[in-house]
C-alpha cells in the first residue's frame, strides 16, 4: 500500500476514532463514523492513515468491513489517549 502524502490527519477525529475502537473490540466503518461523530469520508481517509502504519486492520465479515485495532493500535491507542496506566 503507497502511503499518501498529502492527507494530514486532525488529531481530534483521531483520538474519537481510537477511543471507540479501543472501548469496542470492533466496529463496522459506518457505525464507526456515527460513534465518533467523524464525516464518513474523512473517517476513511483517517483509516487510510491508520492502516497504513499498522494501527487498524479492516476485515471483511457478512458483506461488512470491520475495523480493529492491531496489538501495535491497542498500545498506540492506550498512550495517545492517556489510557496507558491500566
Amino acid at each position: 500500500m503507497e502511503e499518501s502524502s498529502s492527507f494530514e490527519p486532525s488529531f481530534r477525529a483521531l483520538a474519537r476514532i481510537l477511543k471507540v475502537l479501543l472501548h469496542n473490540d470492533s466496529t463496522a466503518k459506518s457505525a464507526l463514523a456515527q460513534e465518533a461523530r467523524v464525516n464518513y469520508g474523512r473517517l476513511l481517509d483517517h483509516l487510510d492513515w491508520l492502516e497504513e502504519r499498522r494501527i487498524v486492520e479492516l476485515i471483511v465479515e457478512k458483506r461488512k468491513v470491520i475495523v480493529r485495532l492491531t496489538k501495535r493500535g491497542r498500545e498506540f491507542a492506550l498512550i495517545l489517549l492517556g489510557e496507558d496506566k491500566q
